[in-house]
């Protein structure tokens, strides 16, 4: 097992390696788990010295239910070693990661964070450690489910991240956030609880709870994308049917199918994505408003706003005035 996915990983940074850029990258790993973790206090010291001790910056959530988990480091091996000394502090027999990539200058995160919460996905819901595990469908399978018009493909993500990109062929409930996706399953009629349903999110992990709640509400026939998105792109090169980038919670704001940053920026008034059409659309005005917020703008959120982009040019020039503290680290990391 451990050779098999050795050898996984291998291939998933491969794919991600450019020799010409290699100095001018930072590699990120995604994962979850959902395990019963007791001690909570040792488990997030134990992973907060490591993560520290190797220069490495993300986040990380624990909670009695699991860990999720999102870091970054400009070696890739770094952060593999990472992974597989927290799969022993966590003792289970697996962590399965998805590698993407950014430029070092997008700094994906500040510093690290390891934080202990209620939950490492908030829904409202405890993960259910009783309930079999449920169906996973890998990506051959998957495109089956996107081509079968007897299957409901059913996008659990918020719908902000739904309009940025999504599989053809998929719907989305009109969510704003994970917690009201319960309200949608408990209220909805549209979808015969008799049918088979595909979902999917970002990296597998608000699926796990999502199919729980379906399959407690009647729903018979739920299935997941085995790792979401990204893991989906990770074992998907020319036959994919995604459109659009795909939304991630950290400051490169999206990735693309080939798992590198994408050309989604953040509006820095309402704080939405906004791709490169939206940046030449005539409601877009930077740190003003985007063509969603644009009905938002009075004369009073216009000079709010005007005053915050100009604090935010004056803490850039003072940023630049330091040293890179990302870079510095980074590089400072044997390799």
């Amino acid at each position: 097992m451990d050779q098999f996915r050795n050898l996984h990983l291998a291939v998933a940074v491969q794919r991600l390696a450019t020799p010409r850029n290699k100095a001018r990258t930072v590699y990120i790993v995604s994962f979850y788990r959902f395990t019963k973790i007791d001690e909570l206090g040792r488990t997030r010291k134990c992973v907060e010295t490591l993560c520290s001790d190797s220069k490495v910056q993300g986040t990380v959530v624990l909670a009695t239910e699991g860990i999720n988990a999102a870091l970054a480091h400009s070696d890739a091996q770094t952060l593999i070693t990472i992974v597989d000394q927290i799969q022993e502090i966590l003792v289970v027999d697996e962590l399965r990661p998805t590698f993407s990539r950014a430029h070092l200058e997008t700094r994906p995160f500040d510093k690290l964070r390891v934080r202990v919460r209620s939950e490492i996905v908030s829904y409202g819901t405890m993960f259910d450690f009783k309930l079999p595990d449920l169906p996973r469908s890998r990506h051959t399978q998957w495109t089956s489910f996107l081509l079968d018009n007897d299957t409901v493909v059913l996008d659990v993500r918020n719908q902000y991240e739904h309009n940025l990109g999504r599989f053809r062929n998929s719907v989305q409930p009109q969510t704003s956030n994970f917690r009201e996706f319960k309200d949608f399953i408990t209220r909805q009629t549209e979808i015969d609880k008799e049918q088979t349903v595909a979902i999917y999110c970002t990296g597998g992990i608000r699926c796990e709870k999502a199919a729980q709640s379906m399959y407690a509400h009647g729903f018979t026939s739920v299935v997941q994308l085995d790792r979401g998105v990204l893991g989906y792109f990770e074992e998907t090169k020319d036959d994919s049917l995604w459109e659009g980038e795909c939304f991630v919670f950290d400051q490169r704001v999206a990735v693309n199918g080939a798992l590198t940053e994408g050309t989604t920026k953040l509006c820095l008034a309402c704080g939405g994505p906004i791709t490169p059409y939206d940046r030449t659309h005539s409601k877009y005005e930077h740190g003003i408003s985007c063509p969603a917020c644009h009905h938002e703008v009075t004369p009073v959120t216009r000079a709010r706003r005007a005053q915050r982009l100009r604090q935010l040019h004056l803490a850039r020039v003072r940023a630049a005035r330091q040293p890179n503290q990302f870079e510095f680290a980074l590089s400072g990391c044997s390799n």
